[in-house]
């Protein structure tokens, strides 16, 4: 660069726009409708499955036992468990749990799951006794917001250089989120969102391990703690976003200023396009080819036995975070395309069960995965397209017939959404694995209730309501501690 340049480059970040301000005012102030409120209460009744169904995994109950229960006045509950933590270590252990089973909802407009950091840190910045379901709804809309539309100024770019999207956007949507709900005014929101920036970190280098789903618990900690910090006085640069800050930083010195088009609640990104909820419990990348497997197995009645190879065409960059083409355990197997083809093709289904360590290591399976090519295609489309970019799958027979089919729609998204008996039977199942011996009825009427959340005076009711029936058991709650 020369000197000419570098001092052009100086002086155009020394004239900066004042995004961290823009995004507090917009924190603090924002309005949402209730039809926003409702499809928000349809997230959080996604992601508080999911979180309870990941509670009982490894990872969880490795980093639960290393943490110590407290009983001070501001500690918190699990919202599996009758123990009390300090809100940090809370959000820690409950955004763990929400991501583990990589079954909590996406953006593909930023390559994230926006709900499970925000949602984890609300569940943690206080007991929700006393708040109505409508004000937390509003804070989750916001945080969520605040999250993608950040993902969205740093553009592709910040997925390609191997961010983990969901835990660098997370820390400041999940404060965005904390800062509205405790009533932070507009100087110490921004105070803990430069926090909060500075705070951000995750790789997908990670993926298929343990700290995959860490991130999560580390974002959703992080913003807690952003928001705890600047009430208590701690400061932040007046500028951490734009010019010489985080979107520079982020999307690798490609951007450096929030974009005139990417505007706040304009419509709210919840509205339109909509957060797509997960079918399956595995990357959203494997998503498309596990339908288009599931349907040529049950149109053409093809068996495993019968199969001589599969191809799958996938968009430019769409194996990137597979990075497991021979798992050897649940974690890897949620990042696998070869598996997510022959647990299709072999089972007829793609559950949580399919995620185990045993279903994945059959030896059925384990000999076959070099019979599965994932090839990418020539870049055909924009990059950013690689949520709707179609994906097809072709299964070769042994006795030489072939089969294809294209998915060009992802299951969960707008255009093909869970129906509220799928997000039910969601509900149960993973409220079943958090609890065996909870009773389906009792486990129903929790989602029935969940389902007049933005009507609720007192939360809090309702959180304790499905702590009651998931620690029903003694043997199971001390399993957890």
């Amino acid at each position: 660069m020369s000197p000419e340049q570098a001092m052009f480059r100086k002086d155009r970040l020394a004239q900066r726009a004042p995004a961290t301000e823009a995004l507090a005012d917009y924190v603090v102030g924002a309005q949402v409708g209730t039809p926003t409120l409702d499809r928000a209460r349809l997230a959080v009744l996604d992601t508080l499955a999911v979180t309870l169904g990941g509670s009982t995994e490894p990872v969880t109950m490795r980093l639960l036992a290393t943490l110590e229960p407290t009983h001070q006045a501001s500690s918190v509950p699990l919202l599996w468990s009758d123990h009390t933590f300090n809100r940090f270590d809370a959000a820690l252990v409950t955004g763990t749990a929400s991501h583990v089973l990589d079954y909590d909802d996406v953006s593909m407009l930023s390559i994230c799951h926006p709900s499970a950091p925000v949602l984890s840190a609300l569940l943690s910045v206080r007991d929700w006794s006393g708040l109505s379901g409508r004000v937390l709804l509003e804070a989750f809309v916001i945080g969520t917001e605040v999250l993608i539309r950040l993902g969205q100024t740093m553009g592709f770019r910040h997925y390609q250089l191997g961010f983990h999207a969901t835990a660098t956007l997370g820390a400041v949507g999940a404060a965005a989120a904390c800062a509205r709900l405790m009533g932070l005014d507009q100087l110490r929101t921004r105070h803990a969102l430069a926090i909060a920036a500075s705070m951000s970190s995750g790789l997908q280098v990670n993926f298929g391990s343990m700290v995959k789903s860490l991130h999560v618990g580390l974002a959703a900690s992080s913003g807690v703690r952003a928001v705890q910090f600047a009430a208590g006085g701690v400061e932040g640069a007046p500028e951490v976003f734009s010019g010489n800050g985080f979107v520079r930083a982020f999307s690798g010195d490609q951007s450096t200023e929030w974009p005139d088009d990417v505007r706040l609640g304009e419509p709210f990104v919840i509205d339109d396009p909509g957060f797509e909820q997960k079918r399956y419990p595995c990357c959203y990348m494997l998503h498309r080819m596990i339908e288009a497997s599931l349907q040529l197995r049950r149109e053409h009645g093809i068996a495993l036995e019968q199969v001589a190879d599969v191809l799958v065409d996938m968009p430019s960059g769409g194996t990137k975070p597979l990075v497991h083409p021979r798992p050897q355990s649940g974690l890897n197997a949620l990042f696998s395309g070869p598996y997510a083809v022959l647990a299709s093709l072999a089972d007829g289904r793609v559950d949580l069960k399919s995620f185990t360590d045993a279903e994945v290591r059959r030896s059925a399976l384990q000999q076959r995965f070099s019979d599965v090519i994932l090839r990418e295609r020539a870049l055909t489309e924009p990059a950013e397209a690689i949520g709707d970019a179609p994906v097809t799958v072709t299964v070769r027979l042994r006795d030489g017939k072939a089969f294809t089919r294209t998915i060009t729609v992802s299951p969960g998204s707008a255009h093909d959404p869970l129906t509220p008996g799928q997000l039910r039977a969601k509900w149960i199942d993973c409220l079943r694995r958090a609890c065996p011996s909870a009773d389906d009825d009792d486990i129903g009427a929790l989602f029935e209730s969940g389902w007049r959340l933005s009507d609720m005076v007192d939360a809090g009711e309702w959180t304790r309501a499905i702590r009651a029936v998931v620690t029903q058991s003694p043997l199971t709650c001390e399993a957890r501690r």
